[in-house]
C-alpha cells in the first residue's frame, strides 16, 4: 500500500510540476512578445531587421493557445483520432477539408491527395502512372514537359497538396522563369468519359478572371496565367508565375505557430476584406469573353489562404476562386452553392479558428464551435468577438457586403496595448449594461440617414437619363472634405509625378500643374518633397512625416497601407529617327515594332549590333532613365528573370560605350539622333509615355509581348496606327496616345499611376481626398495636358 502511495504521489508532483513548467514558459512568452511589440514601437524602421536575431538570440517564441489548452489541426495525428469520433458541422468540414473526396478509391489514408504512395510509386518507377495500392493516378514525374498558350513547363519538383490539387515548382523554357504548377484530377472511377470532357471545357472557359476594364488585378488575389486542360490524361493544370502561389497555407501556419491573437486576426481580416471586396464589386471577364459581375470566392477556406511572413506581421494571398476550383468535385458529392455573404459568413468562421488555434480541442475531446460560448477563448478582444458574431451571422448585426464589414472593422475600439495583453488570460469586463441602448440607438439614425442620402443620391436620377459611362465628379473644388492646413507628401525626384506636376507649359504657357491644383483648393496647402525613391517615399509616409506618396510600383504595396489610381502612363521604347535619311532608319528597319524578347537581348548585352535583329549594319547603344520607377518596371515587366536583371544592372553600373548609360530623358532623346547622325550608332531606350510624346527626334515602337499582336502607344486621330512613315514633327496634334490601350491594359507597358496613403483612420484622411480631387473631370482633363492617360477615354 505504501508503494501505491509513493507511486500516485509522484504521480500527483509530476502533474503538478509539469504545469508549473508550462505556466512559467506561457508567462516567459508573454513577456517576451510584450518586449518585441516594444522594440517594434520604439527602433527606427531601418534598425527592424534586428528584431529577429533579439528573438533567437533572447529564446522567445509566441505563445499560443495550443500550449495552453492543447488545440489541434487535422494535420496532427492526435486531432485526426478525435475528428474519427465527433460530429463536424458540414460549413465547418468545408473550411478544414476533412470531408473525404473520391471514395471509389480504397485510399488508406482516406485521402488519396494527402497519401505518400503515390509519391513513393513514382519514386520508384517514374512510368508508375497510378498508385499500386488504389490505382488513383500518381504523380506527374520530374522533368516531364506540358505545353501551354504561354509556353512549355518542364516539372521540377512535387510540392505538396491544396485544396482539389497537386501543386509542382516548375520552369517555363522558353523564358526559364520558375513557376507554380497545380494539378487537378478527375479519376476514371469518380468520372466517365463525358464527365471528363465537359469539366475540361468547363475548366477552360473559367479558369481565370481579369478585370474588364484592363486595370491591374489586387495584388493579393492570387491568378493563374495560363491554364491546360490535358487531352490524353484525367488531368487539368494551373499555371501561377513565381512561387508566392506555394506559399504556407493558413492551416500550414497554425500546425506550426498556433493561435494569433486578437490583433493580428483584425490584421487578417482587414486584408481578406480588401480582396473580396475588389472581387465582390468589380466587372471581371472569363477566359471565355463573358463578363461576370459580383463574383463571390466561394471557395474560402484555411486552406484557400496564403500566408507570409515578414518583420512587419505578415501577408494574406487569397487564391483557389471556386470558379474553377468546383469544377473538380466528385460528382458523387454535391456541388456547393456560394454568395457574397457566404464568403463573409465563411471569413468569421476562419477568424475563430485563427483565435482558437486549431479545430478540436485535444484535452477534453470535442470539435470548436463558434456557436459555443465557452469555446471562445477568454482573451479574445470583446469588440471582435461582437464583430465576428456579426460577421458568422448569430450577432445583432448583419453586413451586406465586404466594404460594409471593413468599415466596421476600421471602427472598431482596438489598440496593439489590448493586443499584446491579451495573451494573460484575463477576460476584458464587458461593456456596461446602461450603454446597451446606444447600439440600437446608433442603428436607427444609420438607417434614417441612410435613406434621406438615397432620396437625395437617386431623385434625380428618375428624371435624368443615365449615361453610358461612369460620370466623373465634376470639380476639385467641389469635393467634400478637404482637410485645411498644411501637409507634405512625396514621389521620386526624377519620377513621371515630379516631372508633370512641375515641369511649365505642359498645361499652358507660364503654368505648372502644380499651380493649377493650389488654386482650386486654396486651403489645402501641400508640399511636394522629391525623394530618391519610392520605398523612401512609402518610409516618410509609414513614419507620418508624409501624408501620401505618388507612385506607380504597386505590387509590394504593405498591409497597412492602400493606394487608389487616379492615371494611367506606360513605358514607351525609342530609337533615333532622322528624317534626312529616313530609309535607312531603325524605325524603318525594325518594320516600326520590337518584341520583349529582343529588348531582353539587347539590355542583357547579347546583342551588340542591329544587324542581329534584322535592323542595318549598325553598332547598338544602350541608354536609361534615371528614374527608379522606369527602371523598375522595366525590370520587372521586359526583363523578368533574375539572371536577366542581375546582367541589366551589371550593365548600367559599367556604363559607356559597352554597358548602359543612364541619362536625363531629354539628354538621351539629344545623344541619340547625334549618335545616329554623327557616328551611325543605333541608340534605344525607354522613358515614361508622358516624356516621349510630342518628341519627334525619336520614334516610339510599337511593343509586341509573346504571340500578341504589337501595339503602339501612338495613334493617329482617325484611329489608325503612327508608323515610321508618319511626319512626327510637323503632324503634332494630329496624333496622340492610344487611351484605350492604355487604359485597357492592351498596351503591355502600360501601368497605373496611384495615390499611396495609410490605412489609419488616426491619420487626417490627406491622400483619401487628395485621390478624389485628382478623379474629378476637372483634374482629368488638366492630367490629360500633362501627357498621362486619364481613367476614361477622353471625349474628342
Amino acid at each position: 500500500m505504501a508503494g501505491k502511495s509513493r507511486t500516485k504521489l509522484g504521480m500527483l508532483w509530476k502533474r503538478i510540476g509539469d504545469m508549473c513548467r508550462s505556466f512559467v514558459s506561457t508567462i516567459e512568452g508573454t513577456v517576451g512578445v510584450a518586449f518585441l511589440n516594444f522594440l517594434r514601437t520604439a527602433l527606427p524602421q531601418p534598425l527592424h531587421f534586428l528584431i529577429p536575431f533579439l528573438r533567437d538570440d533572447l529564446g522567445i517564441q509566441p505563445p499560443s493557445i495550443r500550449r495552453l489548452v492543447g488545440v489541434g489541426v487535422p494535420e496532427q495525428k492526435e486531432a485526426q483520432t478525435i475528428l474519427q469520433q465527433v460530429v463536424i458541422n458540414a460549413r465547418s468540414a468545408q473550411l478544414w477539408q476533412i470531408k473525404p473526396q473520391f471514395t471509389r478509391y480504397r485510399c488508406t489514408a482516406n485521402n488519396p491527395f494527402r497519401c505518400q504512395f503515390p509519391q513513393e510509386a513514382i519514386a520508384l518507377d517514374p512510368n508508375h502512372r497510378y498508385c499500386p495500392k488504389c490505382q488513383f493516378p500518381a504523380l506527374l514525374p520530374p522533368e516531364i514537359k506540358i505545353r501551354g498558350q504561354a509556353g512549355i513547363y518542364q516539372i521540377e519538383k512535387y510540392l505538396g497538396c491544396r485544396g482539389l490539387g497537386r501543386l509542382y515548382e516548375a520552369v517555363n523554357i522558353n523564358d526559364g522563369q520558375t513557376v507554380t504548377f497545380k494539378e487537378y484530377i478527375m479519376p476514371n472511377r469518380d468520372f466517365n468519359s463525358e464527365e471528363t470532357r465537359q469539366t475540361k471545357e468547363s475548366f477552360l472557359r473559367l479558369a481565370g478572371v481579369a478585370l474588364a476594364d484592363g486595370r491591374p488585378q489586387n495584388f493579393r488575389l492570387v491568378l493563374p496565367h495560363d491554364a491546360i486542360a490535358d487531352p490524353r490524361e484525367e488531368r487539368c493544370y494551373l499555371i501561377f508565375s513565381g512561387r508566392i502561389a506555394s506559399a504556407p497555407t493558413l492551416a500550414d501556419y497554425l500546425a506550426v505557430n498556433g493561435a494569433m491573437d486578437s490583433w493580428q486576426v483584425r490584421d487578417f481580416l482587414f486584408q481578406v476584406l480588401q480582396v473580396l471586396e475588389s472581387i465582390h464589386t468589380q466587372k471581371y471577364r472569363l477566359p471565355s469573353g463573358m463578363l461576370q459581375h459580383q463574383m463571390p470566392h466561394g471557395n474560402l477556406s484555411l486552406y484557400s489562404l496564403l500566408i507570409t511572413q515578414n518583420l512587419q506581421g505578415f501577408h494574406i494571398y487569397v487564391c483557389d476562386l471556386g470558379l474553377w476550383e468546383h469544377r473538380f468535385h466528385s460528382p458523387l458529392v454535391p456541388q456547393p452553392e456560394y454568395s457574397i455573404a457566404g464568403d463573409l459568413q465563411d471569413l468569421g468562421y476562419i477568424a475563430f479558428y485563427l483565435l482558437a488555434g486549431g479545430i478540436v480541442d485535444l484535452e477534453q475531446g470535442y470539435a470548436l464551435d463558434p456557436n459555443q460560448h465557452d469555446h471562445w477563448r477568454r482573451d479574445v478582444h470583446p469588440a471582435l468577438k461582437d464583430y465576428l458574431y456579426n460577421l458568422i451571422g448569430i450577432g445583432s448585426v448583419s453586413y451586406d457586403s465586404a466594404e460594409t464589414a471593413r468599415r466596421a472593422l476600421v471602427r472598431l475600439p482596438m489598440h496593439r496595448e489590448i493586443a499584446a495583453v491579451a495573451f494573460v488570460g484575463t477576460a476584458p469586463e464587458p461593456p456596461k449594461k446602461q450603454r446597451q441602448w446606444l447600439r440600437p440607438l446608433i442603428a436607427w439614425l444609420a438607417v434614417i440617414l441612410g435613406l434621406l442620402l438615397a432620396l437625395w443620391l437617386f431623385l434625380p436620377a428618375l428624371f435624368t437619363t443615365r449615361p453610358a459611362r461612369e460620370v466623373l465628379p465634376c470639380c476639385m473644388a467641389q469635393v467634400s472634405g478637404i482637410p485645411a492646413g498644411q501637409f507634405t507628401y512625396a514621389a521620386e525626384r526624377e519620377g513621371t509625378w515630379s516631372y508633370v506636376l512641375q515641369q511649365e507649359n505642359l498645361i499652358a504657357r507660364g503654368t505648372t500643374l502644380e499651380a493649377e491644383l493650389r488654386k482650386s483648393q486654396p486651403k489645402l496647402q501641400l508640399n511636394f518633397q522629391p525623394v530618391p525613391s519610392f520605398s523612401a517615399a512609402i518610409a516618410l509616409v509609414q513614419a507620418d512625416r508624409a501624408a501620401f506618396a505618388i507612385s506607380s510600383l504597386l505590387n509590394n504595396v504593405s498591409a497597412d497601407l492602400t493606394f487608389r489610381p487616379f492615371a494611367y502612363d506606360g513605358l514607351a521604347v525609342f530609337v533615333a529617327f532622322s528624317y534626312a535619311r529616313r530609309d535607312n532608319s531603325l524605325p524603318s528597319a525594325l518594320g516600326g515594332q520590337i518584341s520583349f524578347e529582343q529588348l531582353r537581348r539587347l539590355y542583357t548585352g547579347a546583342v551588340r549590333n542591329w544587324r542581329e535583329l534584322g535592323g542595318p549594319d549598325m553598332a547598338v547603344r544602350l541608354y536609361a532613365p534615371l528614374d527608379t520607377e522606369s527602371v523598375q518596371i522595366f525590370e520587372q515587366r521586359v526583363l523578368r528573370t533574375d539572371a536577366a536583371i542581375a546582367q541589366f544592372r551589371q550593365l548600367l553600373s559599367q556604363g559607356g560605350a559597352t554597358g548602359v548609360t543612364a541619362l536625363p530623358t531629354f539628354e538621351t532623346f539629344r545623344q541619340a539622333i547625334r549618335d545616329f547622325e554623327e557616328r551611325n550608332v543605333g541608340a534605344v531606350s525607354f522613358a515614361s509615355i508622358s516624356r516621349v510624346f510630342g518628341q519627334c527626334s525619336v520614334y516610339p515602337l510599337a511593343i509586341k509581348e509573346s504571340d500578341q499582336p504589337a501595339a503602339a502607344p501612338l495613334i493617329t486621330r482617325d484611329k489608325q496606327a503612327v508608323t515610321p512613315n508618319t511626319d512626327l514633327c510637323n503632324a503634332k496634334g494630329n496624333y496622340t496616345p492610344d487611351y484605350e490601350a492604355f487604359i485597357a491594359g492592351r498596351y503591355p507597358l502600360s501601368y497605373p499611376i496611384a495615390v499611396v496613403y495609410p490605412l489609419d483612420n488616426r491619420r487626417i484622411p490627406v491622400g483619401d481626398r487628395f485621390a478624389a480631387m485628382m478623379t474629378t473631370t476637372e483634374a482629368q482633363r488638366l492630367l490629360q495636358r500633362t501627357g498621362l492617360i486619364p481613367l476614361q477615354i477622353p471625349s474628342s
